[in-house]
């Protein structure tokens, strides 16, 4: 469960999505607010100390802006004014002092318009010590939600699915929790095809494998007392794991993400990255351990 949230902010009503987000899931952790002013942004900022005072004075109005929300839920809102490449001091502060999670607003553009969450956000996904969530819904619409809500955790039998699922028991106790494996068949056939094929063995196979690793899930949520739904599709996983939660309207995706550093990655990215560019609903992407190549 985060003890202390970082929550970057540009002013913008999507940054301010996570601020609200993080403001109903995390109730009695510390919240810090940043702003970093970006001297490469607008080329004026770096060349007077009139641009520069302007762009710090922009700041402070939205860390006040920020603080006054927070005061109107009772809480108390620590805040930052940093100024450098926004990823760069981002990841700085979430590296310097006790954070142990990030939340992130993405600019919400549908999925077709929006193939990327942006460089700051991307930057900051990737490069993270800690888990992060994104919250690509306006701060409208997350006031709206009765958080935690409902609680989609993709499985898949590994260490980074099970520590995902494992913070979505304890961090929202009160959700309603559904684990969902997908099965990424080796053939795109329907399955009243394949009876009494050689593919029917393979499908067997792969059943086993969903029931096994549903099983575990039901298990790790039984030893905390617990209800876990468990639910299989078919598919690419990123995909499948998007079009499930939007067609069955879940709140949120809590999901592993391997924690290999930037260098280790495909520029593909991995599918807790895929889901978290394309979703329509906040994603949080938990750290486990590394994957061993």
């Amino acid at each position: 469960m985060p003890q202390h949230v970082l929550v970057p902010l540009d002013g913008s009503d999507h940054s301010f999505a996570g601020l609200e987000y993080s403001l109903a899931s995390f109730p009695d952790a510390t919240l810090t607010a940043v702003f970093v002013v970006d001297p490469t942004h607008d080329a004026t900022v770096g060349t007077s100390e009139s641009t520069r005072d302007r762009a710090e004075d922009d700041g402070e109005r939205v860390l006040d802006r920020a603080v006054d929300r927070a005061e109107a839920d009772g809480r108390e809102l620590r805040t930052q004014l940093r100024t450098g490449t926004p990823h760069t001091e981002i990841l700085a502060v979430a590296s310097e002092t006790d954070v142990d999670h990030v939340v992130l607003g993405s600019h919400g553009e549908s999925p077709i318009k929006r193939p990327f969450l942006g460089h700051v956000s991307e930057a900051v996904v990737r490069r993270a010590p800690v888990s992060t969530t994104v919250v690509p819904e306006t701060a409208a619409a997350v006031r709206d939600r009765e958080l935690p809500g409902s609680i989609r955790v993709p499985v898949d039998g590994s260490e980074q699915a099970e520590a995902a699922l494992a913070y979505a028991l304890e961090t929202f106790p009160d959700a309603t929790h559904t684990a969902l494996h997908v099965q990424e068949l080796p053939f795109d056939r329907p399955r009243s095809e394949i009876q009494g094929t050689y593919l029917e063995e393979t499908l067997r196979s792969y059943e086993e494998r969903s029931a096994e690793i549903l099983e575990a899930a039901t298990a790790l949520a039984d030893d905390r007392g617990m209800t876990l739904e468990t639910e299989t599709a078919a598919g690419k996983p990123a995909q499948a794991i998007v079009d499930d939660a939007d067609t069955n309207d879940y709140d949120q995706i809590v999901m592993g993400s391997h924690g290999r550093s930037l260098a280790d990655r495909l520029l593909t990215g991995t599918v807790a990255e895929r889901v978290a560019r394309r979703s329509p609903r906040t994603v949080t992407l938990v750290r486990g351990a590394p994957v061993e190549d």
